[in-house]
């Protein structure tokens, strides 16, 4: 491994470990307080470090799927970021362009990750299942962001907007610690899967009392 590489494999796993534990922090302590907006400003400083070390190395080291899951994750991030600056979409507020440029990214990337896993899902079988869930997932919410942007949206659809986003690309800084440090054998593929089904459900739990409102 040259200098280069070495050197932005350090930089990737300690931005990677300063998101995983602000980002936990963020999802335990009181919404909307000081301390929340401090540990969430560190961990998307720590997941800014995660994207551009993951890109570089994917480039480095040719690896399309770290690159494609590298645009995935930082996207989650950069959109649960900007939805606090949209604060007046209930009020027909206008997206300002690089929320655009955040969505389509989502879009590109996501039915990139999709023809990724159908690919895969020939060479290596329940192995495609994982670029296929999380392409999904990726173009899914990035078209709902798309629409939202048109259809008139509910005061509180900013806050589920950041929680489940900022909470996706935590699970995604999780689920990276884990397959890293884990093995399951033939179903190692079950590791990149559950910790983001675990954490959706937690924080589809957390976020019900405002939809409810």
């Amino acid at each position: 491994m040259s200098a280069l590489s070495q050197t932005l494999l350090v930089i990737h796993v300690a931005s990677g470990f300063t998101a995983l534990a602000t980002g936990l922090l963020s999802m335990l302590n009181r919404k909307g307080g000081q301390n929340h907006r401090l540990t969430g400003k560190i961990f998307f400083t720590g997941m800014t470090g995660v994207f551009i070390t993951a890109v570089a190395l994917s480039v480095i080291r040719p690896n399309p799927f770290l690159f494609m899951v590298g645009f995935f994750s930082y996207y989650l991030a950069c959109s649960g970021y900007r939805s606090l600056y949209l604060k007046k979409l209930h009020l027909s507020q206008k997206p300002k362009w690089i929320d655009w440029l955040i969505s389509v990214t989502g879009t590109g990337f996501g039915t990139g990750l999709i023809l990724f896993g159908l690919h895969w899902l020939e060479l290596r079988g329940v192995w495609g299942f994982v670029p296929l869930s999380f392409g999904t997932f990726c173009l899914g919410t990035a078209v709902m962001d798309i629409l939202k942007f048109y259809r008139p949206q509910p005061k509180t659809a900013r806050l589920i907007n950041h929680g489940s986003k900022m909470g996706g690309a935590f699970a995604a800084t999780l689920t990276a610690f884990i397959v890293t440090n884990f093995e399951m054998g033939s179903l190692s593929w079950v590791l990149w899967i559950l910790p983001g089904l675990v954490v959706g459900i937690w924080i589809k739990v957390k976020l019900r009392s405002f939809k409810a409102n």
